[in-house]
């Protein structure tokens, strides 16, 4: 009975921590052909927060931007920070560092330029 009891309490927290996560940049729904790192962030909720936070400060940033007429900059540096962050493959550590990162320098760009 214990035993049981245990897989069916080890199968609940599987169906909570494996539960698809929802990112604001990209869809989750169709994942095959994706970036190892997309598919990665569409299985954590934690990384998906910061996909959430990253678009958030992307937006601000291009809004921004087209006052100062740097929309070009901005978006190079995204899709320039894309292929950095697809690069981490299925690194947790890597991707979560690559977010952070990418985090820091859009809320800089919108609170500095």
């Amino acid at each position: 009975m214990k035993l049981l009891i245990g897989a069916i309490a080890a199968a609940a927290l599987m169906s909570v921590t494996m539960a698809p996560a929802k990112a604001a940049s990209f869809s989750c729904m169709e994942l095959e052909g994706r970036p190892a790192a997309e598919v990665r962030v569409c299985q954590s909720r934690w990384l998906g927060s910061l996909d959430e936070r990253m678009d958030s400060w992307y937006r601000r940033a291009m809004e921004r931007a087209r006052y100062f007429d740097q929309t070009g900059k901005v978006r190079t540096e995204q899709r320039d920070w894309i292929v950095a962050r697809n690069a981490c493959g299925t690194g947790f550590f890597c991707i979560r560092r690559a977010y952070l990162n990418r985090i820091r320098d859009l809320k800089n760009y919108v609170e500095h330029v």
